[in-house]
């Protein structure tokens, strides 16, 4: 294994410890991965998958990974990295936005379900204040009645 495989090995190995050791501190850090391998894949995780900018970064790898083999069986050598540069600021763009998208969305359905958790909780108040002034009211009738039926 070079040292360039090594080095993205390690660098996906620490990413995905990070999202399983600390789900707090990883928002995200799942959807980069996985867009640092395949570009679209981390928008797809985001419910991104039919925005404009997933349609350009997917344009993007079939034409540079089509423009980087074909360099590579023609021309070869040092010309290949005109389009394997571009190809891989694609991979860190995609995973980049990928990484900060899901964080955003973490933030807005966070926000969601708090604002569920406080209907709620408001609801269950209120239902539990008519059950209480039924049970009181329900124990009046009864002293009511039971006063008339001793008088």
């Amino acid at each position: 294994m070079n040292h360039k495989s090594f080095s993205l090995f390690s660098a996906l190995l620490v990413m995905t410890s990070l999202a399983a050791s600390n789900p707090a501190y990883a928002v995200g850090v799942k959807e980069g991965a996985a867009s640092l391998l395949l570009p679209t894949t981390g928008q797809s995780m985001n419910g991104e998958l039919g925005s404009a900018k997933t349609k350009i970064m997917a344009g993007l790898e079939v034409g540079l990974v089509a423009a980087t083999t074909i360099l590579g069986i023609t021309v070869g050598g040092p010309v290949v990295w005109v389009t394997a540069g571009p190809l891989v600021a694609n991979h860190v763009w995609s995973s980049a936005d990928a990484f900060i998208s899901a964080g955003k969305n973490n933030q807005a359905v966070s926000s969601q379900n708090l604002q569920a958790a406080q209907q709620n909780l408001d609801l269950s108040r209120e239902k539990r204040f008519e059950r209480e002034q039924e049970y009181r009211s329900d124990i009046r009738n009864r002293v009511q009645s039971a006063g008339e039926q001793q008088g």
